[in-house]
């Protein structure tokens, strides 16, 4: 049985945070994940909690229909306050997305299962205390034996450690860590004996005037010399989006970002070069993109971008990873996704959560050709016969859908995306309206699954 790997911190992280974080506002977390199954058999599955300390907590057996997908929400199997770490075994290639909510639901966060982990892992973006943001991450050890885990902050002497059990996982959180000073922005970089997972928590407080959220994103176990991000938006309906590319190599490097609207959508093509010092991180696309990317949209927004963006020039062929961290001004929704390395990329693209106002919950995706011809794209949704497509699709472009009002109300599924031959990548908007269930930060992003 294939083992997937998912970081789910609960309940009694609100004890191990609340001391440092005492200006934010998130003070509770739960979470809950989608199970995909991505053949034509029924997927027999079993999910295993543990606790931090690598105890098991619980095992629980399940089957999902071919082609289908499962919701585990709430997590019924543990008891309230667990802290700790999944891992899915299933005799069918299954993918996995799992949302951690903040103050029931007001705030909430995405990312996706891991495969499989890796001895060094690159986080593009941590902080402490930088305007009411600052950062904690878990480290799953998905090894066979414990894991002498080692932290370097880039740009700082500071470190951290821990030695993590089998399956277990550990929190490492900026706020407590009396080395960094208060305002760090920088990257870090996780070694390991053992192969880890990884997945970082942005916190925004409203302490300096900022819109309280939530946002996550998973580390990076490869890089590349060429990171596509498959969506961004900047300008429209008052989006914004800000590109973190860390530096994982030894000297530093000039990087060009290229941005390619999306048909039917506002913006021209245009570009973006800035210098990445070795093993540091520089920000792109914030607060605005460069002019020359905007057309006017009308009455949503007069200098707007909807599209893809690229690292098209790279001096130094330093290898890097980036996040994408997404926000609509003027509120708190905010969200985050990890680059793509287009080596990765295939035909098949699966996303495992996909909603039509679920209690006021839906989802939009974009799913970017990063080949090098054009290619025809062409989604399918489990349990409805909607599809969406596009044909010829150039390089850079990208087919994007929004299933509000298309499938059904209360649909909750799963979709699979192929190219006719090219590769491609694919980023999922969740949005909450708050029309059912209040919310404050109501946008979740997470990764499409090549596979």
């Amino acid at each position: 049985m294939k083992r997937f790997k998912l970081l789910v911190g609960i309940a009694i992280l609100v004890a191990l945070l609340i001391p440092a974080l005492a200006f934010a506002n998130v003070t509770s977390y739960t979470s809950g994940f989608q199970l995909q199954n991505l053949t034509a058999s029924t997927a027999n599955v079993t999910i295993t909690f543990y606790n931090q300390d690598g105890t098991q907590a619980a095992s629980v057996s399940d089957t999902i229909t071919a082609n289908g997908s499962n919701t585990y929400y709430p997590l019924s199997a543990v008891t309230s306050g667990f802290n700790g770490s999944v891992v899915v075994s299933s005799d069918q290639q299954v993918a996995a997305i799992a949302n951690v909510l903040g103050n029931n639901g007001a705030y909430g966060a995405s990312y996706i299962g891991f495969s499989q982990g890796a001895t060094t892992v690159n986080l593009p973006l941590v902080m402490k205390d930088n305007y009411g943001i600052s950062t904690w991450f878990n480290v799953q050890n998905t090894g066979s034996a414990n894991a002498t885990v080692n932290v370097t902050f880039a740009g700082s002497s500071c470190t951290g450690s821990a030695t993590v059990a089998p399956n277990a996982s550990a929190t490492f959180d900026q706020a407590t860590d009396s080395c960094l000073s208060s305002g760090y922005v920088g990257a870090a970089t996780v070694t390991s004996d053992q192969p880890v997972a990884v997945v970082v928590m942005q916190v925004t407080s409203d302490s300096q005037g900022l819109m309280p959220n939530l946002l996550a994103y998973n580390g990076f176990t490869t890089a590349s010399t060429a990171p596509v991000m498959p969506l961004v938006s900047s300008g429209y309906y008052n989006s914004g989006t800000g590109i973190q590319i860390q530096n994982t190599g030894t000297v530093d490097t000039d990087v060009t970002v290229t941005y390619t609207p999306s048909a039917g959508f506002p913006g021209n093509t245009c570009t973006e070069q800035k210098t990445i010092p070795a093993g540091n991180s520089v920000t792109f696309g914030f607060p605005t993109l460069p002019s020359s990317c905007y057309t006017d949209a009308g009455s949503a927004g007069s200098a707007a971008f909807v599209g893809s963006a690229q690292v098209t020039a790279n001096t130094a062929s330093q290898n890097l990873v980036a996040i994408v961290n997404q926000v609509t001004t003027g509120t708190s929704n905010a969200a985050a996704y990890g680059a793509f390395n287009s080596a990765d990329a295939t035909t098949q693209v699966s996303l495992p959560l996909i909603m039509d106002n679920n209690y006021g919950l839906f989802t939009g995706f974009s799913v970017a050709n990063v080949g090098t011809a054009a290619t025809d794209i062409t989604c399918t949704f489990s349990g409805t016969s909607y599809t969406a497509s596009a044909t010829n699709v150039q390089p850079g472009e990208a087919l994007t859908d929004v299933q509000l009002g298309k499938i059904a109300d209360g649909y909750v599924g799963s979709a699979t995306c192929t190219s006719t031959g090219e590769p491609i990548a694919a980023v999922v908007n969740q949005l909450n309206n708050g029309s059912v269930i209040p919310v404050e930060d109501g946008l979740l992003v997470s990764e499409g699954i090549n596979y």
